[in-house]
C-alpha cells in the first residue's frame, strides 16, 4: 500500500507475479467515449416559393450540427424574402451535434499481463460496487477498473452499476486525493455513460459534472485529463445537460486545454501548450462540438476570449502543415461551422454594422471602390458589392467571416478527404451565404471571385457521400441567387451542376433537397445565361426535370422542377429548346395542377 499511489510505467508485468494488484490494473481494456460522431446536417427547406396553388414552400439555408439523440435534427428558420434574381431564399444548415459512439480511450494502461484474464479474477459487478465504498484506495480503484472495463464489454453491466448505486460512489472518487482512484473512477463513469441517457443523467444528480470539472481544472494528469475529456464529450451529448456544461465545463475546456494546445494564448494565462496531449485536445473539441449545436453554446463560445482564435489557429496551422484529415481538424471545423449559424440574428449588433459599412461602401463604390485598398483590381473583375474594410488582425467572432477563414475552409475543401470536414467547411460558408442583405453577396463574391473557390465547392458534387453532394449544391444555390456570380459560374460549376441534375438517381435521404438546390442554381443562372442550355441541356436531363415534377413524393424538389420549366417555357431562347424535346404549353400544365402556369408565370 505504500506504493499504491505511484505512476507504474506500462508494459512492466513481466517483473510481476502472477495475482499483483499492478498486474490486474494493467491488463484492463480499452475506455469508451461517446463523442456522438453522428452528424446529420439535415434540412434544405426551401422557402419564399409559391407552389402550384399558391402555397409557399419552404428551404432552410443555414446549416448546422446539432445533437441528435436518435431523431434526425430538423430545425426550420423563418427567413427573407429572396435578393437578385432568384425567387428562393438562402439555405442555412442547422447546427449540428453528434450522437454516435465512436471514440475510444484508454485505462490506466491496456498491456497484456501475467497470469489468467480478468474475468477469471472472481470478481462480479456488485463485489466492484462495494469495493468503491472500501477505506483501502487499492480496492477501491480495481473495483472501478472492473466496472470502466466491464461496462466496455457488456452494455447490461450499465444497469446493473446504475441500480447498485454505483454511480455516486464513483462520482465520490473524484475526489481522492489518490490518482490511481481518480483515473479509474473517471474510466469507469465514462464507459458507463457511454450511449445511456440514465446513467448520464444520474451522473448529472450525483454532481459527476461539477466533480469532474473541478478535478480536470487542478489535475496535471496526461491519463486523468483523457479520461476527464472522453466524460464530458460524452455527457455533451445529452441536451438536457448542456446549460450544465456550456456554465461549468466549457471555461475549463477552453482555457485548460484548447487555448494552450492550439499555441494561440497571451501570456502565462494557460498551460505550456506542450503539457497539453492531443488526445485530450480532440475530445475536448468534440465536446464543444456538441455544445455548439446549443443556440446558449453558440452565443458563450463567439464571446469567450480567445477560444475562436484557438480553433481557428489549430485548423490554420493544420493545414499548413498538410494534416488536412488531422482528427482534431474535423472537430475544430464543426465547431466553427455551428457558430457560423445565422450570425445576422444571433450576432446583430456587429452583423449590423458589417451591413451597415458594406451598404455605405456600396453608395460610394465609383470613389472607393471594393475590397479595402484594392479598388481597381476589384472593379476591374466585375465586383458589385464591396465587403467593408477588413480588421488585419480578427479577434473572437470577428474571425467567422473574415477572408482568411474562408480562405482556410477552401483550401480544406481542396486538400481534405474526410467527408464530415469537407461538409462542415461547406456549411460555414453555406451560412455566411445565407445571411441578409449586401452582406451575402459581399460573401459570395469572397468566395467565388476573390478567393476562386467554385472549383472546389464543384468538386463536393463528386462525392459519394451524399451529405457531402448536398452541402455543396445548397452552397451553390444561395451563391447563385448574386448576378455578379453568374458568368464566372456559368463557366465553372454549371457542367457539374448539369450533370447532377441529369444523372442523380434520386435514391438517397439526401436527394430532395439536392435536387431542389440544384434545379434553384440552373433557375438563376439561366436568367443571365440562357446559351448555357444549349450546351449542357440534353433529353436526359429535360426528361429527368419532367419526371422531378411529376414526383409526388418529393414535394420540394417537384416544386423547385416546375418552376425552373416555368422560367424556361417563359423564355423564347429556351422555349426552342423545350419543344425540340416535344414540351409545350399543355403538358406544362398538366406537371402542376390545371391552375399551375398561371400561378407560375404570374409570378416573373
Amino acid at each position: 500500500m505504500d506504493n499504491w499511489g505511484r505512476q507504474y510505467p506500462r508494459g512492466v508485468c513481466s517483473t510481476l507475479g502472477a495475482g499483483s494488484d499492478i498486474c490486474f490494473m494493467q491488463k484492463i481494456k480499452a475506455s469508451r467515449s461517446e463523442p456522438d460522431l453522428y452528424c446529420d446536417p439535415r434540412g434544405t427547406l426551401r422557402k419564399g416559393t409559391l407552389g402550384s396553388k399558391g402555397h409557399k414552400t419552404t428551404q432552410n439555408r443555414y446549416s448546422f450540427y446539432s445533437t441528435c439523440s436518435g431523431q434526425k435534427p430538423t430545425k426550420k428558420c423563418p427567413m427573407r424574402p429572396p435578393s437578385c434574381t432568384s425567387k428562393q431564399e438562402p439555405v442555412y444548415v442547422p447546427p449540428i451535434s453528434c450522437n454516435k459512439d465512436m471514440s475510444f480511450g484508454h485505462s490506466r494502461a491496456s498491456s497484456k499481463i501475467c497470469s489468467e484474464d480478468i474475468e477469471c479474477s472472481g470478481l462480479t459487478i456488485p463485489k466492484a460496487v462495494q469495493y468503491l465504498s472500501s477505506q483501502d484506495e487499492k480496492y477501491q480503484a480495481i473495483g472501478a477498473y472492473y466496472i470502466q472495463h466491464t461496462c466496455f464489454q457488456d452494455d447490461s453491466a450499465k444497469q446493473q452499476v446504475y441500480q447498485l448505486g454505483g454511480i455516486c460512489k464513483l462520482v465520490d472518487l473524484l475526489r481522492s486525493p489518490n490518482q490511481n482512484v481518480q483515473q479509474a473512477a473517471a474510466g469507469a463513469l465514462r464507459n458507463l455513460v457511454f450511449r445511456s441517457s440514465t446513467n448520464k443523467l444520474e451522473t448529472r444528480r450525483q454532481g459527476g459534472i461539477r466533480e469532474a470539472v473541478s478535478l480536470l481544472r487542478r489535475s496535471g494528469s496526461t491519463e486523468i485529463q483523457k479520461q476527464l475529456t472522453g466524460l464530458l464529450w460524452n455527457l455533451s451529448s445529452t441536451d438536457e445537460l448542456k446549460e450544465e456544461l456550456i456554465a461549468d465545463a466549457l471555461p475549463v475546456l477552453a482555457d485548460r486545454v484548447i487555448i494552450p494546445f492550439s499555441g494561440s494564448c497571451d501570456g502565462n494565462r494557460n498551460m505550456a501548450r506542450e503539457i497539453v496531449d492531443p488526445e485530450v485536445f480532440f475530445n475536448a473539441t468534440g465536446c464543444l462540438r456538441n455544445l455548439s449545436s446549443a443556440d446558449a453554446g453558440r452565443q458563450t463560445m463567439r464571446n469567450y476570449t480567445g477560444l475562436i482564435d484557438a480553433l481557428m489557429a489549430y485548423v490554420q496551422n493544420c493545414v499548413a502543415a498538410s494534416r488536412c484529415d488531422d482528427k482534431s481538424v474535423e472537430n475544430c471545423m464543426c465547431v466553427l461551422h455551428n457558430l457560423s449559424y445565422r450570425l445576422d440574428a444571433e450576432v446583430p449588433t456587429r452583423y449590423r454594422q458589417l451591413e451597415y459599412n458594406t451598404r455605405n461602401a456600396y453608395t460610394e463604390k465609383s470613389s472607393t471602390g471594393c475590397f479595402s485598398n484594392k479598388s481597381d483590381k476589384m472593379m476591374n473583375n466585375n465586383y458589385d458589392c464591396p465587403l467593408p474594410e477588413e480588421e488585419t488582425n480578427p479577434k473572437g467572432s470577428s474571425w467567422l467571416y473574415h477572408s482568411d477563414a474562408i480562405r482556410t475552409y477552401l483550401n480544406l475543401m481542396g486538400k481534405s478527404k474526410k467527408d464530415a470536414t469537407l461538409e462542415a467547411c461547406a456549411g460555414a460558408l453555406q451560412n455566411l451565404t445565407a445571411s441578409k442583405g449586401l452582406m451575402s453577396s459581399g460573401m459570395s463574391q469572397l468566395i467565388g471571385l476573390k478567393e476562386k473557390g467554385l472549383p472546389q465547392i464543384a468538386r463536393l458534387l463528386q462525392s459519394s457521400n451524399s451529405d457531402v453532394v448536398r452541402s455543396g449544391a445548397s452552397l451553390l444555390s444561395n451563391m447563385s441567387r448574386h448576378q455578379a456570380l453568374h458568368r464566372v459560374m456559368g463557366n465553372q460549376v454549371f457542367p457539374e451542376v448539369a450533370r447532377l441534375l441529369t444523372s442523380h438517381t434520386g435514391n438517397t435521404s439526401n436527394s430532395e433537397d439536392i435536387l431542389s438546390s440544384v434545379c434553384y442554381t440552373v433557375r438563376n443562372l439561366l436568367t443571365s445565361q440562357p446559351q448555357m442550355a444549349r450546351q449542357y441541356f440534353s433529353s436526359g436531363m429535360i426528361n429527368n426535370v419532367i419526371n422531378l415534377c411529376r414526383n409526388s413524393a418529393s414535394s420540394k424538389a417537384s416544386e423547385a422542377a416546375r418552376l425552373l420549366l416555368s422560367d424556361m417555357w417563359s423564355s423564347k431562347e429556351l422555349q426552342s429548346i423545350l419543344r425540340q424535346q416535344g414540351f409545350d404549353r399543355s403538358i406544362l400544365g398538366t406537371l402542376g395542377g390545371a391552375n399551375s402556369l398561371r400561378n407560375f408565370t404570374s409570378r416573373f
